[in-house]
Order: C-alpha cells, then sequence, then structure tokens
C-alpha cells in the first residue's frame, strides 16, 4: 500500500511548488522586517524605485555597495505588485528558494525516479537553515538558484556523450553572470568545482580551453552591462567599497567580530562549517555520514555522485579558508548535498516512512513557528514598539532623528511615510537636532534623556526586545508636531 508520502511524491514537480511556497510563505505578513540586512535591502529597493535609480542601490539617502544589483530589481518589480511591504520584500528569496528546489526535482527525474527527485527538493526547503534563510529579504536565495543553475549545467555542459553542449554551454555562463549579480564572485565556485570534476576524471569531463574562456567572456560582458554604469555613476566606489571591503577584506579579515582575530583564532574555526552543518541542514543532516560512509568504496565508479560531493566540498572549503565567518556562507554546498543524499538512499525500502516522519515534523515546526510564534514576537519587538507609539505623528514633513538606537528597521518604518532622510548618530548629536523647526521627533535610549538640555514636547517611552542585540532596552522619543 503507497504511503502519504510517495503519493505526493508521484508528482514532485506540483507537490514541491505547494510544499515550498506553503512553508516558506507562512507568516511573512506577520513579522516585520528586524534582521538588519533584510531592512537594508529592502529600504534600498524602495529608495531606487522613487528615485528612478536602476543601476545603484541606496539606504537612507546614501549609496549602498554591499551587493551587486539582481535582488533590488526583484524586490522592485516585487514592490510594483504588493506594495512596498514586508510581504513583497521577503518574495523574491522564496520564489528563488522554491525555484531552487523545483530544480532539484527536475535534476532529480532526470537521474533518478520521481521519488528521489522529491526527495531531493524536500530535504532542501525543509532543512533548517534553509527553512529559516529561505525566507528573508536577502541576496543569498537569487545567488543559490543560479549557483545550482550552475552546477546542473556545468555537469550536462562537460558530458562528452551530450548531445545539447551548446543550450547547456549558454545556461551555465549566463546563470555564471546572473549569480555574480546577485552576491557577486562566490557565484561562481561552481567553475571552480567543474574544473576540479575534469582532473580527478579527465576522461569523463570535456571541457575545451577555447569555449572555457569564450563563455567567461559572455559572463564577464553580461555583468558589464551593469557593472560599467554602476562604476560610472560611482566613481568606482562600487568596486573600491563592494569588492575590496565586502570580498577582499571579508577573506583576510574579521569583519564585524563575525570570526576570530589572528593565526590562531584562524586555526581554531577551520572545522567550524563541519561542525555547524549538522545544525543547518538538520534532520537530514544525520544521515549524511553514515551515507558517506557506505559510499565511498565505490567512489570511483559514481562520476555524478563524486562531481556533486566536489562541488558542495568546494564550497565548504572556501569558506573555511575566509576569515570572516557567518553560518550562512556553506547554503550554496546545500541543494547539492540534498540531491546526493537524495540519490544515494532515494531507492531504499523503508525511505518513504523514514522522510514521511521527518517531512511531517519539520512542516509542523514551521508553521507553528510562523504562524503561533510570529504573532506574539511582533508584539514585544523595540522598533514596533516605538512605531506604534509615534505612528500617529509622523507626516511626510516630520523630521526624525534616531541616537543610540540606528537600525535599519526603523529606517525602512519611518520611510514609508516621511519624504526626507532619516538622521542617525550618536547621543552627543541629539542635542544639535532639537534645534530643528518642528515637526520633528528624536529618539534615544531613555537612559540618555537626562543629558539633553531641553526635552520640551510629548514623550514616549517604550520598551522591547532589540532582536539584534537580543536583549530588551527602553527608549524615549521626543514629539513636537
Amino acid at each position: 500500500m503507497s504511503s502519504w508520502f510517495d503519493k505526493i511524491a508521484a508528482r514532485p514537480q506540483r507537490s514541491i511548488i505547494l510544499l515550498s511556497l506553503l512553508l516558506l510563505l507562512a507568516g511573512n505578513w506577520i513579522l516585520p522586517l528586524t534582521d538588519r540586512d533584510e531592512a537594508r535591502f529592502a529600504e534600498a529597493s524602495r529608495e531606487m524605485l522613487q528615485r528612478g535609480d536602476y543601476v545603484v542601490p541606496w539606504f537612507n539617502g546614501a549609496w549602498r555597495f554591499d551587493k551587486p544589483v539582481l535582488i533590488y530589481w526583484c524586490q522592485m518589480a516585487s514592490y510594483c505588485v504588493f506594495g512596498d511591504n514586508a510581504f513583497a520584500a521577503r518574495l523574491p528569496s522564496v520564489l528563488c528558494t522554491t525555484a531552487t528546489a523545483l530544480l532539484l526535482v527536475r535534476w532529480g527525474r532526470k537521474i533518478a525516479d520521481h521519488k528521489t527527485a522529491f526527495l531531493a527538493g524536500v530535504m532542501y526547503v525543509t532543512g533548517l537553515h534553509v527553512a529559516i534563510i529561505g525566507r528573508i529579504a536577502r541576496a543569498d536565495m537569487a545567488m543559490i538558484f543560479f549557483s545550482t543553475l550552475a552546477v546542473w549545467s556545468g555537469w550536462e555542459l562537460t558530458r562528452p556523450e551530450s548531445p545539447q553542449r551548446k543550450k547547456w554551454w549558454w545556461i551555465f555562463y549566463v546563470a555564471l553572470a546572473l549569480g555574480f549579480l546577485a552576491k557577486g564572485p562566490v557565484a561562481w565556485l561552481p567553475l571552480g568545482g567543474m574544473i576540479l570534476g575534469r582532473s580527478f576524471h579527465k576522461n569523463a569531463f570535456r571541457l575545451p580551453l577555447t569555449e572555457t574562456l569564450a563563455g567567461l567572456c559572455v559572463t564577464v560582458a553580461l555583468v558589464a552591462l551593469w557593472g560599467v554604469p554602476a562604476l560610472l555613476q560611482t566613481g568606482g566606489q562600487f568596486w573600491k567599497v563592494g569588492m575590496g571591503e565586502h570580498v577582499f577584506n571579508r577573506s583576510f579579515g574579521v569583519i564585524d567580530r563575525h570570526g576570530i582575530a589572528g593565526i590562531a583564532g584562524f586555526l581554531a574555526l577551520l572545522p567550524l562549517y563541519f561542525l555547524t552543518f549538522f545544525a543547518s541542514f538538520f534532520p537530514w543532516s544525520l544521515r549524511v555520514p553514515k551515507t558517506v560512509w557506505r559510499w565511498w568504496p565505490e567512489r570511483r565508479r559514481d562520476e555524478l555522485g563524486w562531481y556533486l560531493l566536489t562541488q558542495a566540498a568546494v564550497v565548504f572549503a572556501v569558506f573555511s579558508l575566509v576569515k570572516t565567518k557567518l553560518p550562512h556562507y556553506t547554503l550554496p554546498a546545500f541543494p547539492i548535498i540534498a540531491l546526493w543524499l537524495a540519490r544515494q538512499i532515494g531507492g531504499a525500502p523503508d525511505i518513504s516512512a523514514w522522510a514521511g516522519k521527518r517531512l511531517a515534523a519539520m512542516s509542523a515546526f514551521i508553521l507553528v513557528l510562523t504562524l503561533g510564534l510570529f504573532p506574539f514576537a511582533e508584539k514585544h519587538l523595540l522598533t514596533e514598539n516605538l512605531w506604534r507609539a509615534t505612528r500617529p505623528y509622523v507626516r511626510p514633513e516630520t523630521k526624525i532623528g534616531c541616537f543610540g538606537y540606528s537600525e535599519p528597521s526603523l529606517v525602512w518604518r519611518v520611510r514609508s511615510v516621511i519624504t526626507n532622510d532619516m538622521t542617525l548618530g550618536n547621543v552627543k548629536q541629539a542635542a544639535s537636532f532639537l534645534t530643528n523647526a518642528p515637526p520633528f521627533i528624536l529618539v534615544l535610549p531613555t537612559g540618555d534623556l537626562a543629558k539633553l538640555p531641553d526635552t520640551n514636547g510629548l514623550l514616549f517611552q517604550v520598551r522591547g526586545l532589540d532582536l539584534v542585540k537580543f536583549q530588551n532596552r527602553d527608549l524615549t522619543a521626543i514629539v513636537r508636531p
């Protein structure tokens, strides 16, 4: 008798689309933008749309060089349909995560069967870290989609017997270009994995040098269609800051204390991602070591399996060597690991019961968290409590200054109404802001209120959770209508 897992796996494409959208969209209209990067991406897309500048991102009236432009374009398109709100800002990430799962299903059906294909998509979507990051308004999921597409097309491109090499050649190098436009050079790691695959199995990979160089020229040319205007508009600052600070400095130094400085700290953190993997890919990660152990003696006869693990290993190796460490850096490897694991265990007699229990448990966990806890959390967030208290006094011409609490989530909230930029600074600068003509709102930590020479006006004191620092804080807003 077929299990419920077998029944939904019989139509893997439809099932994975519905499952992914259900789990990743749940609660996205409830929880405000709380993550710093979420608010920065969302606000930058809104400001680009307001300015009519489709080349260079802006945040609070200043250029933002953190990432290339693709995710901003996607969010702007979403705003045009759904308005500039948290749901619309997160929608591109949800769609890219779903599209990546669909890629795994399609590739899985080509190399195995429908159950293996569905299992690969399920393991990717319901892995703990993807279930969290897959809904967040950042650039990661767009890059991972194109990176996964590059891994697949790279495999097809290098098959000596492939009758459609031209099609896969175009897909591979266009995917590299779009991946770069999503999150920079990290999207080019599949090229390294493809070259390594050829070095390990030379006779099984067709990779002519002239074709490769021509493809890279296509990739660079596509990136340059945006990159050259961006460099000209910013006087080269996009390269200096975007590549210099956010790529090279992160590789050779510790940024924002995300890591441990010094050689000892670097060596201590080398195994970090191999440990965090078990939490990030939970619950499916627990079966990986046993499966690798069984597969290892047969590795030389499994060229595709070797290629997939090589691609995943490149991601882990590169980010293990990068000094700045963040848990989500290795996420581009997860679709590949999901496909590899599904391919190895998809034919096991107990796989439907085993996978069904974990799918049900993770789905229930995600839905309880998003639909049950998100409404509770929203009522206790510091930015939201401050916004609820001051919103009736915010008009388009209102000047707002925030001193000692400069979270991007507050910028996102207030710039939904005001037409000027928000003033950010330290507490010492708060006194000079009080010399502005009304209407204005000044925000600062309640403990620093006594340092101001003049506190006349309406006073609103709020308390809530600062998620970035993960502590409760008190803020006071001085409102002069």
